[in-house]
């Protein structure tokens, strides 16, 4: 019995050890978990990996897609409801996403099911972009414009009968040909540009539609997406517009601030602004020149959705609808340019399009400049400007 009741007696020494050690490194244990659930600032390749599959899309849309990112959840929803309602007419499909509890940005792309189901596979990019958004605006627009640097420098980036490319200042702007069609580019982000950017890890890269034109570096659906039907209801294609100088997107001619509650640092957008551009680096293309600089941080604001009107200088850019400058490339990007035939194309992966409407067999881009009025987001009449 003495023996059975000191072998008890360690046993309990042991467990109060135990439970007072436990005790103590809970403070240690919550301050890891704190750090582990809190933004850490991504750096240029960080941010590069980021933005590399929506850099090249239209302007308008990526300024949609940056919006709808801060929302995964909501867009995960969405992406259902797309899939259950594809048959619909749509008239129907857009009447009944305009009565969804849903952000703006989120509706929209209720007309772009592949690229609503690429953010929905992708969830948990999606949600890394949409925090990088939310904390590093001003850092992911110019990655944006860095990527396109790349992709342009490249040779892939040039005007085609879908989509004409423009530089307004050093800025490149994505617009639609035609202002009532949009037609979203296909690629493979991790091969479109050649080892410059590293692969996402684990992001699902879709097979091409069927009927994809093939271009240079970019394919896009045989049949683009008639963008009037939801022209309707305010949160349209011709709703948004990325703000280049850094802040929040454009909606409507007002600066959006996102409302979602899920982003880390909710309340405090752009608080992690780090200028990961402004200076020569890893990830930062040779002599780029960012256009968002000194991005002033704090609270956000502005009951009820957080919706500002926007600087003068948006409403009307200097110089007229888009700077009168082409389009500059390497000689050795026009001799690859010239010459598709002899550089085998990358492989063209992309989300598959829902057969949502009959008139929607592809996935709908916008585009517009901060700059740029809701109306100046198709491209102008052709007068030399672009990059051919």
């Amino acid at each position: 019995m003495k023996r059975v009741r000191a072998v008890s007696g360690y046993q309990i020494a042991r467990q109060s050890m135990a439970l007072t050690l436990s005790i103590l490194l809970i403070p240690f244990a919550s301050g890891t978990l704190n750090a582990q659930g809190g933004y850490a600032p991504l750096d240029a390749p960080g941010l590069d990996q980021l933005v590399a599959p929506i850099a090249l899309y239209p302007d308008s849309l990526v300024a949609q897609v940056l919006t709808a990112s801060t929302y995964p959840q909501q867009v995960n929803d969405a992406d259902a409801w797309s899939q259950q309602n594809a048959g619909l007419p749509p008239q129907q499909r857009a009447d009944i996403a305009n009565g969804m509890p849903w952000d703006p940005s989120v509706k929209a792309l209720t007309a772009f099911p592949s690229v609503l189901d690429n953010m929905a596979r992708n969830n948990s990019w999606t949600s890394a972009l949409g925090n990088a958004y939310y904390n590093q605006p001003g850092d992911v627009m110019n990655a944006v414009q860095a990527a396109r640097v790349q992709a342009q420098q490249a040779g892939y980036l040039r005007s085609t009968p879908q989509q004409r490319v423009y530089y307004d200042g050093p800025q490149i702007l994505i617009a639609p040909v035609n202002p009532a069609v949009v037609y979203v580019p296909y690629y493979n982000p991790w091969r479109l540009y050649g080892g410059w950017v590293s692969p996402w890890g684990g992001f699902y890269v879709a097979p091409p539609p069927l009927g994809l034109a093939v271009g240079l570096g970019l394919g896009f659906a045989a049949v683009g997406i008639s963008i009037g039907l939801f022209a309707h209801y305010g949160w349209g294609f011709n709703a948004w517009a990325p703000n280049w100088h850094g802040g929040p997107v454009f909606y409507n001619h007002a600066a959006y601030y996102s409302r979602s509650a899920t982003v880390f640092n909710h309340g405090n957008f752009g608080g992690y602004n780090r200028g990961v551009f402004e200076h020569a680096g890893r990830g930062v293309p040779a002599n780029f020149h960012p256009g968002a600089t000194g991005f002033a941080r704090g609270p956000v604001g502005g009951q009820p959705g957080f919706n500002r009107p926007a600087p003068a200088a948006a409403a009307r850019p200097a110089g007229g609808e888009f700077a009168n400058r082409p389009l500059a490339h390497s000689p050795a990007a026009a001799a690859r340019a010239a010459a598709p035939a002899a550089r085998p194309a990358p492989s063209y992966a992309a989300p598959a399009p829902h057969a949502a409407a009959p008139s929607h067999a592809a996935a709908p881009s916008h585009a517009a400049a901060p700059s740029h009025a809701a109306a100046a987001h198709a491209a102008p009449h052709s007068s030399g400007h672009e990059h051919k």
